[in-house]
């Protein structure tokens, strides 16, 4: 077997490693979210507020429809877990900003989602060290 065929072969298993992994981590997501009494999308939108965003900054970041966005932060500002505020750079764009209710409830889904993390909990303090350096590394590489 050629180097070419075997890397393409070593690239195909590493795609269906990360696949496998990112279906553990999204079953681990969902429940983190039913646990602290968010949807999905919910806690999605609260785990990439970290900071004020513009609307449309954020659809690009969950990979959706500005639509999307808009529809889960009417549900999550009827909560008061965010508010809108006008974006200081352009007074006609609308920021996403967290109240402290949702950057209490933000900190909790983080608290749940490092409970029984799947793959960290299963690997020594070096394996969790080299798996971020390269996790880092991949996100980079990326653009992200």
């Amino acid at each position: 077997m050629g180097r070419g065929a075997r890397s393409a072969g070593d690239e195909r298993e590493l795609m269906m490693l990360l696949l496998g992994v990112l279906a553990r981590l999204r079953e681990h997501l969902d429940s983190a979210s039913v646990d602290v009494g968010l949807s999905l999308p919910q806690a999605h939108t609260l785990l990439r507020l970290e900071r004020p965003q513009r609307m449309g900054e954020l659809a690009g970041a969950l990979h959706c429809e500005p639509s999307h966005v808009t529809a889960i932060a009417d549900v999550l500002e009827a909560s008061d877990l965010l508010e809108r505020q006008s974006d200081p750079a352009d007074r006609r764009a609308k920021r996403l900003v967290l109240t402290a209710k949702g950057a209490k409830l933000r900190e909790r889904l983080l608290a749940r989602l490092g409970e029984g993390f799947p793959i960290a909990s299963e690997l020594d303090a070096g394996q969790r060290d080299l798996l971020a350096e390269l996790l880092r590394e991949a996100r980079d590489s990326s653009g992200d």
